[in-house]
């Protein structure tokens, strides 16, 4: 049983080679979703921040840089034994600089909503080995603002709406091997898209991370855990309505991932930085930068 877990978490990290959006100059995919929340099982409730920029690399123009902020309320509760239900709806506000003048985007996201079972609860294994892991499903709700013109109005690519205007599937799993106050957390999801209102089909996605960590508790009630890693995400190619693929659509991205997390009580404060050490988005046109986490949750 516990080889058919790790197989399954890592088929969900490796999916980027199949994965069907990014268009020039911005990138539609959740994020690499740097941290540490997997090896915390109680409930929680949360707000996360993300910052990602992107940079055109094209030579014959001045291009444009995009600036990704999300704020996000994250929540889980295990409502049976082996359950726990998640929902996370994020805020998004999406800036472009460009020599020929900046765009601005704001609005609600798209709603996630993941229903996970947990198959293995803290096993032993030898030399003080404990294996966790849990795999869910879900689904993502068209709840954020989405214009259907925006490429013909302002334009600017499709995926610069906060929402992606259609509903989408998701599966994602978490494995936490650990052994005293260390262990290395494994984490993994992926997104099938249907097609928006208008017939246009965003990218499938999928990211994933692999994370070293070891907690230091204080002689009070604070403990500190730093931790790092690699962190990977891909989006597939854009499909159109006439179903043509969407020019300079889709890429993948690995990042060096380095994060902090210190806990009160019931609080927990995050940070983490992740740097990209390879990468090709939308045909190499576009070229992404170092990306910030911040994560304020309370763990119940």
């Amino acid at each position: 049983m516990a080889k058919q877990i790790a197989a399954l978490a890592v088929f969900l990290l490796l999916l980027g080679e199949k994965a069907a959006a990014c268009d020039a100059c911005g990138c539609s995919v959740n994020g690499v979703g740097v941290g540490l929340m997997a090896t915390y099982r109680q409930n929680f409730l949360g707000f996360q921040y993300q910052y990602a920029p992107f940079r055109s690399t094209l030579e014959h123009t001045e291009g444009a840089t995009d600036y990704f902020h999300s704020f996000e309320l994250m929540a889980r509760f295990r409502v049976f034994r082996r359950f726990n239900l998640q929902l996370n709806q994020p805020y998004r506000l999406n800036v472009r600089h460009h020599p020929d003048g900046n765009a601005t985007m704001n609005g609600l996201g798209d709603t996630r909503f993941v229903a996970s079972y947990i198959l293995l609860d803290q096993k032993p294994f030898g030399n003080g080995l404990r294996l966790y892991a849990e795999a869910g499903l879900g689904a993502k709700a068209p709840i954020g603002q989405f214009n259907v013109n925006l490429h013909d109005e302002l334009a600017l690519p499709e995926n610069f709406n906060p929402g992606n205007g259609s509903w989408a599937g998701l599966a994602q799993a978490n494995l936490v091997l650990g052994r005293k106050n260390g262990g290395v957390t494994l984490t993994g999801s992926y997104q099938h898209n249907r097609p928006s209102t208008s017939g246009y089909r965003f990218g499938h996605q999928w990211s994933g991370q692999a994370l070293l960590f070891n907690q230091f508790t204080t002689k009070g009630r604070i403990s500190l855990t730093p931790y790092c890693g690699v962190a990977a995400e891909g989006v597939g190619r854009d499909v159109k309505a006439n179903g043509n693929y969407a020019a300079a659509t889709g890429g993948k991205g690995w990042f060096a991932a380095a994060g902090i997390n210190l806990r009160f009580d019931q609080w927990l404060v995050g940070a983490a930085y992740s740097q990209p050490f390879s990468q090709h988005y939308s045909n190499a046109e576009v070229e992404a930068k170092g990306r910030l986490t911040l994560q304020l949750s309370h763990i119940f």
